[in-house]
């Protein structure tokens, strides 16, 4: 016991040290979003489904029960630009029926055409994430990604605040089926879809594929889940059972997870101790067995550099962030992972060797310096004594 209370001391001196001065609720903050390593500004257009209500030419924190889309011009800064950001200027419209979908739908295959591909990448950010955000760091994400096509996020109703992590999942769930008609109404304009979930966002990309996925053919390109914030419990395994359910619906499902992310430790107390599937690479090995497709790869993210709680090395990381770009570009794990393979060895072996890899074993391939630091690690092995369970 004093163990533990020592431990518990020691976690709560390094958060504080860490976090002193920050807030965690996105509505609260202006963060300075900028790509992780271009050398200059660069313009995207970001196209956008929303449920959040319109608010002041732009739309708020709160749920809006009508669906808007549309699509922003955003700049992204420079990894080393000092110029103040530019917030993002939308331009939206009503969506709110089938046929304004469609309407919309043919218009991302327009973007898409004009890029000369036929693609989307559609974006579905998490928790605690304002409409400003996610464009801002989808603009990023595509920017980093050198991804070539049409970007979309589809910014549900999250209220963009630390404390109303129940509020924002029942504002998840109301996004499920809206979801689900956005990716009827791209297959039905023959647009291929690619879709990058994060944490919360994962539990709407799922649901809304059990939903409207006939498994005839894949409805889906390449479906990333990065930090999935869903139950995998041994004998009660929700996220065990979306991808039985689910992975035929994609050509190819790839998982990101870290055992360093406190925010999905947090979670898992939140949820009685249920523990969460992006936060168990070493547990999610199991998705790989051929009980299930066999169309999936899980990638060990928990060396990637992040932000102060562990969660968002999915943006802030451009190693992961170059494994995205070849990912999405339908690179195998295998050819991402060899060293003379033409992507300079993204993920490599755990244990070290050359690909295959013992298990299917992969690691985000981060160097030493790049790694977080001692304090920072020790923090998140200790948080789950500083995180009651229920």
């Amino acid at each position: 016991m004093r163990l533990q209370r020592l431990f518990a001391w020691l976690a709560i001196v390094f958060l504080a040290a860490s976090l002193s001065g920050c807030t965690f609720s996105d509505s609260l903050r202006h963060d300075e979003i900028r790509s992780v390593w271009t050398s200059a500004a660069v313009t995207a257009d970001v196209l956008f489904v929303t449920d959040r209500s319109p608010e002041a030419g732009s739309f708020g924190l709160h749920w809006g029960a009508a669906l808007h889309c549309g699509t922003a011009r955003l700049i992204i800064p420079s990894a080393t630009s000092i110029l103040p950001i530019q917030d993002p200027v939308s331009q939206p419209l009503a969506c709110d029926t089938p046929a304004r979908m469609a309407e919309f739908s043919a218009h991302i295959l327009a973007e898409a055409e004009v890029r000369n591909c036929d693609s989307v990448l559609v974006i579905v950010p998490g928790y605690n994430t304002t409409f400003r955000t996610a464009l801002l760091r989808a603009g990023q994400a595509a920017v980093d990604m050198q991804w070539p096509c049409a970007t979309l996020i589809f910014s549900w109703s999250s209220e963009g605040k630390f404390d109303r992590y129940v509020t924002d999942i029942e504002r998840s769930d109301y996004a499920v089926a809206p979801f689900a008609a956005l990716l009827k109404a791209l297959n039905e304009k023959g647009v291929k879809t690619n879709i990058f979930s994060q944490s919360m966002g994962s539990r709407i990309v799922l649901r809304a594929l059990s939903e409207s996925c006939g498994h005839l053919e894949p409805l889906v390109d390449e479906l990333v889940l990065a930090a999935p914030d869903i139950g995998a419990e041994h004998g009660n395994d929700d996220f065990g059972y979306f991808l039985r359910k689910d992975a035929p619906c994609a050509r190819w499902v790839t998982i990101y997870a870290s055992d360093y992310d406190t925010a999905l430790i947090t979670s898992e107390s939140v949820h009685g101790g249920v523990p969460r599937a992006g936060r168990l690479p070493a547990d999610d090995m199991q998705y790989l067995s051929a009980a299930f497709e066999g169309n999936i790869d899980l990638v060990d993210a928990s060396l990637a550099p992040d932000d102060a709680v562990g969660h968002g090395y999915f943006f802030m990381s451009y190693e992961m962030l170059r494994d995205l770009m070849w990912v999405f570009g339908g690179e195998p794990i295998g050819r991402r992972a060899a060293a003379g393979g033409p992507a300079g060895q993204t993920v490599v072996c755990y244990p070290p060797g050359q690909p295959p890899c013992p298990d299917n074993r992969y690691l985000l391939n981060v160097s030493k310096e790049r790694r977080p630091e001692w304090t920072r690690r020790l923090l998140r092995l200790t948080w789950p004594l500083l995180s009651p369970i229920q």
